[in-house]
């Protein structure tokens, strides 16, 4: 790239900060339509992302993925009271400061998910799904992220074999030779068998397709079939009914075979004696007398 160019982009940037920052904390739509539009207050300007005050929770776009913000002229005063957000110079920097809390990534769409944030590597950021387990986010294909309310079934959930590396291409490497899901949804999305090129790209292979693929160009990957971690969740769920159901009759048969275990039991002396005939104690005596005779 020549000089002069790099100047003429320097100079966009710079009118496009200035024009963002002269909307700050006014009234403004990101977006003007599609998932991720959302309208609100705009808090804050940094160097690749903006902060958008919408009126239940705070999202953070990254900057090269918003295409419009639309400043509301007709509202041009708000009554949303702004909340306390983390103070991060970027947007990698951003995410560090949101690690082990439930966040939302996306506002909407096949690779908008929610979960609690377990890792992050330079390139990319790992989420601990309720449907799919760990998956991890390419930060470039991030379109923005919001806190969320925790789910209880991962919350505070450490999972096991998080991969922990520094870069995707690292993440990758570790997944090759097993299945995994490529992408949330859409018409990107894919499962098969990951396989290593010498060239740094990979192949899909599932039955008779093979498609091959760059990890720059990948949004999300996760471990196995996509929604494998609900269903194993639900199919453990089912089997820890189904004990319960069986202690629960194991319990109730029990105490019906004790109770009828009770009502045979054998007849207490008095009952015994009691069941005697009067004749019968009679005649004991007219013997004993007869013999004393």
């Amino acid at each position: 790239m020549s000089k002069r160019r790099m100047k003429y982009h320097s100079n966009d940037e710079i009118s496009y900060y200035n024009f963002l920052h002269s909307m700050k904390d006014k009234i403004v739509t990101v977006y003007r339509g599609g998932p991720e539009s959302k309208k609100g207050k705009l808090t804050a300007v940094k160097s690749d992302y903006i902060a958008l005050q919408a009126e239940k929770k705070i999202i953070y776009y990254q900057l090269e993925h918003v295409k419009s913000i639309t400043e509301d002229t007709n509202n041009s005063t708000t009554t949303i009271e702004t909340e306390e957000m983390p103070d991060a110079d970027d947007f990698h920097s951003l995410i560090g400061q949101l690690m082990n809390q439930s966040v939302q990534f996306n506002q909407g769409g096949p690779e908008s998910k929610k979960g609690r944030l377990v890792w992050l590597g330079d390139d990319y950021a790992a989420l601990n799904t309720n449907e799919d387990g760990v998956v991890y986010f390419n930060i470039h294909h991030i379109k923005s992220i919001s806190k969320h309310e925790p789910d209880l079934k991962i919350e505070g959930q450490t999972p096991s074999g998080v991969l922990e590396a520094d870069y995707l291409s690292e993440v990758f490497k570790s997944l090759t030779h097993k299945w995994v899901s490529i992408n949330r949804g859409g018409p990107e999305a894919i499962e098969g068998i990951l396989v290593d090129n010498a060239d740094g790209h990979y192949t899909i292979v599932k039955n008779q397709e093979v498609l091959r693929i760059y990890p720059f160009h990948i949004k999300s990957i996760s471990l196995g079939p996509k929604g494998s971690y609900k269903k194993e969740d639900q199919k453990n769920e089912q089997s820890q009914e189904d004990n319960n159901d069986k202690d629960s009759n194991s319990f109730i048969s029990s105490k019906s075979y004790s109770s009828s275990k009770s009502s045979k039991r054998s007849p207490r002396s008095s009952d015994y004696q009691s069941s005697r005939s009067p004749g019968y104690s009679s005649s004991i005596k007219k013997s004993g007398k007869t013999k004393g005779m």
